[in-house]
């Protein structure tokens, strides 16, 4: 990490947080792999302060600011393994601790640890039968729609609601953006390059045969299409 990230994130924090408790630098700038558009990302835990995620321009830099509470961080760990999305968990897990006034701060960093090698929790048959019938309802809209514009946006949600039935279902953590692409290129590196060559000759030749049949086939892994039978409770 640039030292000059840990020095303005310093000072932002004596600036705008100094009652903070627990303090860690997360994202790009711990991973070395920063751009013109990186921000920088920090996990805050300050009891005075109300949970929220705050954004900032100081000294030239974006600055994305997760204030959390120590109850309400451990709040955030449950449901994000119940969401599948674990970027507080992996921030706090990978995270370079800046600050830690009480000595709190390893500890939630272990706990973090533990819960982003446990992956999050495994999708039942429940919810595997509802992303199986939201994909065939998808994928039908999709063979059937002759408006290219349309059929993109289809995609999109068909592209995603897959991606996560094929992590989720593995007890794998899922994303946002290119969270998702990189998550999935990690669990299966043949599906994705698959998923990505199909989608390619589709948006280049609206040819859909070829990216159908492999949407098809990897549902298939999951019982295939759902429609009559499925049953949804509303609340």
């Amino acid at each position: 990490m640039r030292h000059s990230i840990k020095r303005i994130a310093q000072q932002f924090i004596v600036s705008h947080y100094p009652e903070s408790d627990i303090v860690w630098i997360g994202g790009s700038a711990v991973y070395g792999n920063l751009t013109t558009e990186s921000d920088i990302d920090l996990i805050i835990i300050d009891e005075t302060e109300t949970p929220r995620l705050e954004c900032y321009h100081f000294l030239g830099w974006k600055i994305e600011a997760f204030i959390y509470t120590a109850l309400s961080l451990e709040f955030e760990f449950q449901t994000a393994r119940y969401r599948g999305m674990p970027t507080i968990i992996k921030m706090c897990a990978e995270g370079l601790l800046i600050e830690d006034k009480q000595g709190d701060g390893r500890e939630f960093q272990r706990e973090a640890k533990i819960l982003y090698e446990q992956g999050p929790q495994l999708w039942n048959e429940d919810k595997i039968n509802e992303a199986r019938y939201q994909i065939t309802d998808l994928l039908s809209d999709f063979r059937s729609s002759e408006d290219f514009e349309e059929s993109l946006f289809i995609l999109n949600k068909l592209i995603d609601t897959l991606t996560e039935l094929i992590l989720r279902a593995d007890g794998k953590w899922v994303g946002v953006g290119k969270w998702v692409a990189r998550n999935l290129k990690s669990y299966d590196i043949d599906m994705c390059d698959k998923l990505v060559k199909y989608t390619k000759k589709y948006m280049i030749t609206k040819d859909k045969t070829e990216l159908i049949s492999f949407i098809q086939s990897t549902l298939d892994n999951y019982g295939g299409e759902l429609f009559v039978g499925y049953k949804e409770f509303f609340l």
